[in-house]
């Protein structure tokens, strides 16, 4: 039987799509908890869900948050995601979870010791400056009065550089083991946690760069597959090489895979998901993964007075473009009970993006966070760090309509940042996460670029700030013609 299922691969169960999936989803929830949503009109026509599922998610979140059964309504939604993720061999499925009892063995590792001196020295360049561990308070603030970080953010930043660093400003994470999940994505702080002298296991379609092995600035150990591993291929090998890789004591696993097209978005995270709740939870020292700021996401007292304040001094033009209703209706946020969730959900990015973001992410964080491993008989918190990581002008976000964004977002005071930048920023906050003796809560550090404040429903101030775009650097409009053949 293991040879047949070992040519199989993770689809979504029956041939579905990630938005039939996210609707079916939400359905079952609202007509489970009728009470909690009894204020959300969900159609059942797929079409038009379709149109609207972008004001919805955020609708949904908000009421789902005001509830007291949110748990169990996040624990129901993301059962029910995992029932709708199938191992395929043929024209035959099981569940993923079943497919993750079937074992394989550990893929073979190749390993290299660096000869450099451990130790991470942040040197992160923002605003013209560069900035290291004996400044990083400061910039810690400068985010802060940027309107790009959270207060926890900040926080954090300010708890790392009077707690994690040496008396030469540099991070050492000599000892520890992290496996990294999509080591070479671009959001990975995969050679920045080599730098600080740790054992990585480095699991990815593609080797590790050969450039590496000549840089002096790199410690600790590296291991890597001697074949290309393809988590959605070879999560039963995956599951095997970290038990391996742990040898009996607890590692930091990371799931930074990512791939757009053919809802890898969402078959990747489910997979990875997957992985974790099959570990055995005594080698799990930590999860880490990154949030969206373009998924629902609960907002603070902090966050609703800081969308306000800037409804108040926003600029002239802008008050002109919203009064014509450019920029959308019913504010930034949706509010119940006292509570906020932003409306920062844009449908260019699909309803795969936001099934991998919103149930495989945010609440999968929520639940491992609060409960453990959902299927665990007898479930213990997990640490995850489940931050939030700004719009980073990565290959993935190479659209003339993001292009165009992008150059438009400053005047909506909007900031996004280079991959060098939130590599840096969410290694330092995912450090923090790990060494912190609290275990961290999943949603409060958020590195969102001002997203989290903007007054408007994103989807709306995008085609404002991708106009902008366009008048600055008109021959992005070139990648918006079909090309000739």
């Amino acid at each position: 039987m293991w040879d047949r299922l070992s040519s199989g691969q993770v689809v979504l169960a029956n041939r579905k799509s990630a938005l039939s999936v996210l609707h079916q989803s939400l359905m079952d929830a609202t007509a489970c908890y009728p009470c909690a949503f009894g204020a959300l009109t969900l159609t059942d026509d797929l079409p038009k869900f379709r149109r609207h599922y972008p004001q919805i998610l955020s609708s949904f979140e908000a009421l789902r948050l005001a509830s007291p059964d949110r748990a169990d309504i996040a624990r129901r939604l993301i059962t029910q995601f995992q029932a709708q993720v199938a191992w395929r061999v043929d024209s035959s499925e099981v569940t993923l979870s079943e497919a993750m009892m079937l074992t394989a063995p550990p893929l073979r590792l190749l390993s290299h010791s660096f000869p450099g001196e451990s130790g991470w020295v942040p040197d992160l360049a923002y605003q013209g400056r560069q900035w290291e561990a004996s400044n990083l308070a400061e910039l810690s603030e400068l985010l802060l009065a940027r309107n790009v970080i959270t207060h926890a953010a900040m926080d954090s930043l300010k708890w790392l550089c009077n707690n994690g660093f040496d008396q030469q400003g540099r991070l050492n994470l000599g000892g520890r083991k992290i496996a990294v999940l999509g080591a070479g994505a671009e959001m990975a702080p995969t050679r920045l946690w080599l730098e600080a002298g740790a054992h990585v296991l480095w699991l990815d379609t593609r080797p590790p760069p050969k450039e590496w092995f000549d840089l002096p600035a790199l410690a600790g150990r590296l291991s890597w597959s001697s074949t290309p591993v393809d988590l959605l291929t070879q999560p039963q090998a995956v599951l095997a090489t970290l038990i391996d890789f742990a040898d009996g004591a607890p590692i930091d696993l990371g799931l930074y895979a990512y791939a757009p097209g053919q809802a890898r978005e969402v078959r990747l995270t489910a997979s990875m998901n997957a992985v974790v709740e099959a570990m055995p939870s005594a080698l799990l020292g930590s999860v880490t993964l990154l949030v969206s700021p373009t998924t629902p996401t609960a907002l603070n007292e902090r966050d609703l007075a800081a969308m306000q304040g800037r409804l108040g001094s926003r600029a002239g033009w802008e008050t002109w473009c919203d009064r014509l209703g450019l920029l959308g209706a019913n504010g930034g946020a949706v509010r119940e009970a006292g509570l906020g969730v932003i409306r920062s959900v844009v449908s260019i990015q699909g309803g795969s993006y936001q099934l991998a973001q919103y149930l495989g992410k945010v609440l999968q964080a929520q639940q491992w966070a609060e409960q453990g491993q959902t299927a665990a008989e007898h479930p213990t918190p997990l640490r995850v760090s489940a931050n939030t990581a700004a719009i980073t002008r990565t290959r993935s976000l190479d659209h003339p309509v993001f292009a165009a964004a992008f150059g438009g977002a400053a005047a909506m005071g909007v900031e996004t940042l280079t991959p060098s930048q939130s590599r840096a920023l969410n290694g330092l906050l995912t450090v923090h996460d790990w060494l912190h003796p609290r275990l961290p809560t999943p949603g409060l550090v958020r590195l969102h670029g001002g997203i989290h404040t903007l007054p408007y429903p994103l989807e709306s101030a995008l085609r404002v700030a991708a106009a902008i775009g366009f008048a600055r650097r008109p021959r992005l409009l070139a990648g918006l013609l079909p090309h000739k053949s």
